[in-house]
């Protein structure tokens, strides 16, 4: 049997590394107990569940103060009183299937008003063992939703840093994002051999820190047809047949 994809395993297999644990998220398997104690740490949790795609089944829970708890799900947002009723209907209404994380929420920088993450494409050619930063976008949220899986609209990465609400210093920005995802999937090949193509969904803060947020196994690559340069696309498609 292989090791598991989903993303608690990716995720203990990088904090393990010392070199990428400082840009994971805060993270644990959802409980009572890490559901508090995150919520309590951050003010703010998503919870999703360990095998999925597209954002299905992730909820955001914000702390209103006095024991009121904000639920975030898609556009809709509504609020649940109590800590034990706000425990309870997460578990009923939204955890009872599968088996989920509670992660930190990175208050994610802002381009024109809304929140965005950036999708960065590493791959390798067949047979050789070097790893390439093919391709990068961001994806901006649509109004009223938290995530960015459902986005109002894809730009280049480049435009979207360019115009990001950051208030510290982001020289280099570039440089350190692609040094990073290539860190990342040079390690995580370790352990998934038979991968060639890893689709990072990476976030930045208005300090300009960069987070790991997810590495995608299989990773969609349609989405880069948005984009006018038509050449990324192609570039990551003849990557992607070796």
């Amino acid at each position: 049997m292989g090791i598991s994809t989903g993303k608690w395993k990716k995720y203990q297999l990088m904090k393990k590394n010392e070199k990428l644990s400082q840009y994971l998220p805060e993270t644990y398997l959802l409980n009572e107990n890490t559901f508090w104690h995150t919520i309590g740490k951050y003010g703010a949790v998503m919870i999703k569940p360990t095998k999925g795609y597209m954002g299905k089944g992730i909820v955001q829970v914000a702390s209103k103060g006095k024991e009121q708890y904000e639920f975030h799900v898609l556009e809709k947002s509504y609020v649940v009183e109590g800590r034990e009723k706000t425990f309870e209907h997460l578990l009923k209404d939204y955890c009872l299937k599968k088996h989920y994380i509670v992660q930190q929420k990175i208050p994610l920088v802002t381009v024109k008003g809304a929140p965005y993450d950036l999708r960065v494409m590493v791959q390798r050619r067949k047979n050789q063992y070097d790893w390439t930063v093919t391709g990068k976008l961001a994806k901006v949220a649509a109004k009223g939703f938290v995530l960015t899986n459902y986005p109002k609209y894809l730009i280049t990465a480049e435009e979207a840093i360019k115009h990001s609400s950051f208030k510290a210093p982001r020289s280099h920005l570039h440089e350190e994002i692609d040094r990073i995802s290539v860190l990342t999937a040079e390690y995580l090949s370790d352990y998934y051999t038979n991968t060639r193509t890893f689709g990072l969904d990476i976030g930045l803060d208005d300090q300009a820190n960069i987070w790991i947020i997810e590495a995608n196994l299989a990773p969609s690559v349609s989405i880069f047809k948005a984009l006018k340069n038509e050449e990324v696309y192609k570039r990551i498609l003849k990557y992607r047949r070796g």
